[in-house]
């Protein structure tokens, strides 16, 4: 009898392994194990969702296996999402699990609150409103519109209102300052990133600024990145170098033409090493300089929302990255 209720659980533990292996194509104990933790906070492949903005210890960069660390917050904790340590910017995320329950994709909606200040006419036009959170846009004769949280959190500009025990506690602008995608793509046994591509997007979302590619060798580690411009134009291509190298990697900048211009040298510790290279790729000068930022500007805000006039007396708390907030 023992003999059988053995080899029942044995059945039973291969059939749940199994299982496994089917929904995320992997043979990885810990992968299977990551995947059904996920199934239980309600996240299903292909359906997305808002993500938290905080990390758990030592991830502040997504780990290469990418599964959701937390389960799915609400729109409207979503639109409240704090400031972070690490960004002047608060965040909202939409991401998708695929098949296999790690992350397919992310949309990131970056903004920059401020606290604000109504003219007399605006906020005559708030004394009917109700308790709770609401949402307006700005018309040509500046006058506020309502709009939903739905319509607010893909909209350029929009001004939140918060009224508490009849009283408004708060009025912010909250202009986005980017949008941008981010896109994974696993080895199908480990599980572990092969492919990243991360593209910034126009304001309405109909165009590309930039994008940035890069490729994972079968231990997890990045072998280079390449970023392109809005027409698909090599701007740089960086490549790590071996681990012991002198420099960490060496990215070279390309301009229109699809001349090399630069080789930079990007040190472990201290100053990077900037070669300026001639139209025929020789040695102009060398530089020493800090990190070369390479990406999209932020988004002009609406000049109508420029002209409100900020509230000085109301600050925003900053949380910490790891911090259990939303």
């Amino acid at each position: 009898m023992v003999k059988n209720l053995i080899f029942t659980v044995t059945i039973s533990l291969l059939a749940i392994y199994l299982s496994g292996v089917i929904i995320t194509e992997s043979i990885n104990p810990l992968d299977i194990a990551q995947s059904l933790k996920v199934r239980t906070m309600g996240i299903s492949p292909n359906v997305p969702f808002y993500e938290t903005t905080r990390y758990e210890v030592g991830h502040i960069f997504q780990p290469l296996h990418n599964y959701p660390e937390y389960a799915p917050i609400t729109l409207e904790q979503a639109e409240n999402a704090p400031y972070r340590r690490n960004s002047p910017t608060t965040e909202i995320k939409i991401a998708t699990v695929g098949d296999n329950y790690q992350i397919k994709e992310r949309w990131n909606y970056r903004r920059k609150p401020q606290y604000i200040l109504l003219n007399e006419e605006q906020l005559v036009s708030l004394k009917s409103i109700e308790n709770g959170n609401h949402f307006f846009v700005l018309d040509d004769n500046l006058r506020l519109q309502p709009v939903t949280i739905e319509e607010a959190i893909m909209l350029p500009n929009y001004i939140k209102v918060v009224k508490e025990v009849g009283k408004i506690i708060s009025i912010e602008k909250k202009p986005l300052v980017s949008i941008f995608k981010q896109e994974y793509q696993y080895r199908a046994l480990s599980g572990k990133r092969q492919f990243f591509k991360k593209i910034h997007f126009s304001i309405d979302k109909k165009s590309i600024f930039s994008s940035l590619f890069s490729e994972y060798n079968e231990n997890g580690k990045v072998l280079y990145y390449i970023t392109r411009d809005a027409k698909d134009n090599v701007i740089s291509k960086e490549i790590i170098n071996p681990e012991g190298s002198k420099y960490y990697s060496e990215t070279t900048l390309f301009n229109a033409q699809g001349e090399k211009t630069n080789i930079i040298y990007n040190a472990i510790n201290g100053k990077n090493k900037n070669e300026h290279l001639d139209q025929n790729g020789n040695i102009l000068e060398v530089t020493y300089d800090n990190d070369q930022f390479i990406g999209s500007p932020d988004f002009e805000e609406d000049e109508r929302y420029q002209t409100l006039e900020i509230d000085s007396s109301k600050k925003y708390n900053i949380v910490d990255d790891l911090d259990p907030e939303t």
